[in-house]
């Protein structure tokens, strides 16, 4: 297995940025856990660089530390023992001392905590990348994890450094497809439901190397007092947002079904437009999203919207788990994971589904379809729904996570859905079923001899 998964693209393209002639300023960004440290490392490994993360230390004590490793990446011990009254007199020794004829990387990792011990800290930077940086030759990048301090220093209008980056790289979760390189060996079937705990996160997929099986590292990862995930949803909020408590009432509610953002308002007694500044946080840390029918022609203005959690440990955490934390606070952890039984059957069924329409997407041009997602109403749901360019249903498929193996009467209520409930057609559409278990010999049969375009399919690889 590769010790460097993924992030090809974001690879790329901060080698692109390093083969620019001028000098770049770059924000990465995202939450924790997703490999930013990781992908970093990775680039700057072969080329001048000098790399720091700073911690939560004061800012005498962070000022010295940064002199430290320029020290070490310079090779010159004099940048150590010097004084630093100010931080330009930092950067101005660190100039001088710098190699002009080949393009340095300086990298601040954790950035946000040198912006908390010293809150004119985006300030200082901007005034040097005005007057020296931009000119040089330098690509500079600034990492952090907390997402919603990031943005106030770096991204927003009111921020010094707005405006001055040349790339905003905010990483994202890895999609399933890349599960099998964390797990070689395993099963379509465990991939899944492994997929279904770590939802994508490097480090949760990391962790998952060490079990057999989806119970077995539920149980000492999640559900054991002592497992390294127990108080992860916590430690989650608690680092990354500045107002934990109503995140997590949010992630909760949605958790517990709530997925409107008038029920959601009425049950956390928060008018909608505060409420909406909680959700779009959430949304920009990958926890939460917003999904409207895929046959709405305007989805950003559709009333017909639902919240869900989009984190599938976040998912599973508060859909499942939370409502039980008392007994596992009490050890009583066979107990609950009976109890818990069929909530997690659900919620990997609802993973299985998420799955199949990535599917999809990676196979896109083999359909006739502009947009894909779920298309829902007051009495039916159809799993998968891709729509073509007159926004008619080109493509409709149901997923079935079930020991039973799929068969016609399947595709016969897929027909239904669409002719009841009068919903656009194509001409030519495309019906695709996924089943983990298989498909009875008559609906195979079907398939083959049908004018209609049917796929079964039970791999997703």
């Amino acid at each position: 297995m590769n010790n460097f998964i993924n992030r090809e693209k974001e690879l790329s393209q901060l080698n692109t940025l390093y083969r620019s002639p001028k000098s770049e300023l770059v924000i990465v960004y995202g939450r924790r856990r997703l490999g930013k440290t990781y992908l970093l490392k990775e680039f700057s490994q072969h080329l001048p660089h000098c790399y720091f993360m700073a911690d939560k230390a004061g800012q005498q004590s962070l000022k010295s530390n940064i002199a430290l490793a320029l020290s070490l990446a310079l090779n010159e011990p004099l940048l150590q023992r010097m004084e630093y009254p100010s931080w330009y007199d930092l950067f101005a020794t660190f100039d001088r001392f710098r190699d002009k004829g080949s393009k340095f990387i300086f990298i601040i990792d954790e950035y946000q905590y040198l912006c908390q011990a010293d809150p004119a800290f985006s300030s200082y930077i901007q005034k040097w990348w005005d007057e020296k940086w931009r000119y040089d030759n330098i690509l500079f990048i600034l990492c952090g994890s907390v997402t919603s301090m990031m943005y106030k220093e770096t991204l927003a209008e009111s921020s010094p450094l707005y405006g001055r980056a040349s790339a905003h790289i905010l990483l994202a979760p890895f999609s399933y497809r890349h599960i099998q390189d964390f797990l070689p060996g395993k099963t379509e079937n465990d991939l899944i439901e492994m997929f279904a705990l770590s939802g994508g996160v490097p480090r949760y997929m990391e962790l998952l190397q060490g079990y057999n099986s989806f119970t077995e590292a539920l149980t000492n990862l999640v559900l054991s007092k002592n497992g390294i995930l127990y108080s992860e949803a916590r430690y989650l909020l608690h680092e990354e947002i500045s107002t934990p408590n109503t995140c997590w009432s949010i992630l909760n509610a949605l958790g517990s079904g709530t997925t409107k953002i008038s029920e959601l308002g009425s049950r956390l007694g928060l008018p909608a437009n505060q409420l909406t500044r909680y959700i779009d946080l959430l949304k920009d840390l990958f926890l939460v999203r917003r999904e409207v029918p895929v046959l709405e022609k305007n989805p950003a203005k559709s009333k017909k919207g639902i919240y869900l959690v989009d984190d599938f440990f976040i998912r599973l955490w508060f859909g499942a788990i939370y409502p039980y934390e008392s007994f596992l606070e009490f050890d009583q952890i066979e107990l609950t994971l009976k109890r818990l039984t069929p909530l997690i059957r659900a919620h990997i069924a609802y993973c299985y589904e998420q799955i199949c329409r990535e599917f999809i997407k990676l196979n896109i041009h083999n359909f006739d379809v502009v947009r894909l997602g779920r298309q829902w109403g007051k009495n039916y749901e159809i799993d998968v729904c891709g729509v073509d360019s007159d926004n008619r249903i080109s493509l409709a498929g149901e997923c079935k996570w079930s020991h039973k193996m799929v068969g016609r009467s399947i595709l016969r209520d897929l027909h239904q859905k669409i002719e009841h409930n009068h919903l656009p057609l194509s001409d030519n559409p495309t019906y695709c079923l996924f089943s983990r278990t298989g498909f009875s010999d008559d609906l195979i049969k079907e398939a083959k001899n049908s004018s209609t375009n049917i796929i079964l399919t039970g791999s997703l690889w």
